[in-house]
């Protein structure tokens, strides 16, 4: 009797925050398939140190390829499922234009390495000729079930986001806080936050107060940052800094041992720390909104300010809310079962086209656009050109765009913009 096809899946990863979501789902595939995990060079690419921090020991180092050497491989060799861990921009550039719609596999897999709630519908467009995401609460599924189908995206299957590993106990000596590229949106919120780690550092010399950042100086991250914090840190005057104050780097579970609380304003980070058993504050000063993307967070009972921080006022989650939001039990997890439910559909059918690329010079300019954020230098010179023009005539047309939707019904415009920064997409 002839062995039953082992199933192939094929995780390709393009930042830094991806790249370790996708090691994850690696790990929780069966034994029964074979898995293969590969980074694309791009906007992006994490470099050796942050790759060996987004893997942490859990898989050997892995192979880094460019996007021609992917294309070709996925032309002539295609998996039974694909899963992109990869940004937005990216993942519309390889299915959508480089296939024309086609995924070049059986089931197409996407998700998002964080929180993500409320979910976006840009978030969902982009991922629009997948056929299945990975979200991570019984809170996100509900909400993204609502905005589907769209497109191929037709399923919704459910992954934890972080692990609840225990981690050893230790005295209690650090503070850390998780900055993060989006938020808060102003220099000036974010000096403001600085001042408020410094004050907290000050009154409190007992204790190592870290600013754990994703990468040295230089590396590329998922999303672009504007006004770091080692930015703002060298504006600050040698003799008013604290010397309990400095930064840290590396994977964050080797922050949280002795982790006396942990500050942030909506890091996923938070998850982690909270799953550690370590006490939160999320800090409210700068707005509670889908901007500051932390209403996930509201009914925890995380919130409070700087003033807090100050007097070490952290706190420990409501438990409905974790039950909701990504502390639901392991063995709900079903994205293995969604794809191959899905892989099971596609057997001896033809894999449905999603759509062909947008035509016109509105839509040339707009693939060009994509494709930059996608793919930045490691693309061909002629192409980051187009894309580099691309994105700044996108961003002078903005003031002129939303000037036009102003007359328009509300219910005519559709959320297509991304974030602002540096021209970095939320998704």
């Amino acid at each position: 009797m002839t062995p039953p096809r082992r199933v192939r899946l094929l995780i390709v990863a393009d930042s830094d925050s991806y790249l370790k979501w996708g090691v994850t789902r690696a790990l929780e595939a069966p034994p029964e398939w074979d898995v293969e995990v590969v980074v694309v060079r791009n906007a992006v690419t994490p470099s050796a140190a942050q790759r060996e921090a987004a893997v942490d020991g859990r898989l050997d180092d892995l192979p880094v390829i460019g996007y021609p050497e992917l294309v070709a491989r996925l032309r002539t060799d295609e998996p039974d499922l694909l899963l992109l861990a990869c940004r937005g921009p990216l993942i519309q550039l390889l299915l959508e234009e480089t296939f024309a719609g086609t995924p070049p596999c059986r089931v197409a897999i996407a998700g998002i390495p964080g929180i993500w709630m409320p979910p976006t519908r840009l978030g969902l467009e982009l991922r629009s000729a997948t056929d299945l995401i990975i979200v991570h609460s019984e809170r996100e599924r509900k909400h993204v079930g609502a905005l589907l189908p769209l497109g191929n995206l037709r399923a919704t299957g459910l992954a934890s986001l972080i692990s609840t590993d225990a981690l050893a106990s230790a005295p209690p000596r650090t503070v850390v806080f998780a900055p993060q590229a989006l938020v808060p949106r102003t220099v000036g919120d974010r000096r403001q936050l600085l001042a408020g780690l410094v004050t907290a550092a000050y009154q409190h010399p007992e204790l190592e107060f870290v600013i754990k950042l994703r990468g040295e100086e230089g590396e590329a991250q998922t999303h672009a940052e504007f006004a770091s914090f080692p930015e703002l840190a060298a504006e600050v005057p040698e003799h008013r800094w604290p010397l309990n104050l400095g930064f840290g780097y590396g994977p964050l579970r080797e922050h949280l041992p002795g982790c006396a609380g942990f500050v942030t304003v909506s890091s996923t980070a938070a998850l982690e720390a909270i799953a550690a058993g370590v006490p939160v504050l999320c800090l409210s000063d700068f707005g509670v909104d889908a901007k500051t993307i932390n209403v996930v967070f509201e009914g925890s009972g995380l919130f409070g300010t700087l003033a807090d921080l100050t007097r070490l006022d952290f706190r420990h989650p409501d438990p409905g809310w974790m039950r909701d939001n990504y502390f639901h039990g392991s063995d709900a997890d079903d994205w293995v079962a969604a794809a191959t439910r899905l892989l099971g559909e596609a057997e001896g059918g033809a894999r449905p086209s999603y759509r062909a690329p947008r035509r016109g010079a509105v839509g040339i300019a707009n693939r060009s656009r994509r494709r930059f954020e996608a793919l930045g230098d490691e693309d061909f010179a002629l192409r980051r050109i187009l894309g580099r023009t691309a994105r700044h005539a996108t961003r002078s047309l903005r003031p002129l765009v939303r000037l036009l939707r102003r007359g328009r019904p509300a219910e005519a415009t559709t959320l297509s913009t991304s974030n602002g920064t540096k021209g970095a997409p939320r998704g």
